[in-house]
């Protein structure tokens, strides 16, 4: 068995500031938190969209996707 020693650029590669863990960022700008808060977007849902939603992601037709929502959902806030 051979080991695969991993450059830094590679260990880096496609990290950013929604992707990283906390521990891994030594310093964090203001000026790079706010470019982060800037994008981020308030989604708004009525009751008959919030259903439909609910609906989506409990009724497992694109596991993945879901699994994927679930995950995002369990992820706690940068900002916190």
């Amino acid at each position: 068995m051979t080991k695969k020693n991993l450059t830094e650029k590679k260990l880096l590669e496609g990290m950013t500031s929604y992707t990283a863990h906390p521990d891994l960022l030594s310093e964090v700008s203001i000026k790079a938190w706010t470019e982060m808060l800037e994008k981020a977007e308030l989604i708004t849902l009525n009751d008959a969209e919030y259903e439909k939603f609910v609906t989506y992601v409990n009724s497992g037709a694109e596991p993945a996707k879901v699994e994927a929502l679930k995950k995002l959902f369990k992820r706690k806030a940068p900002w916190e």
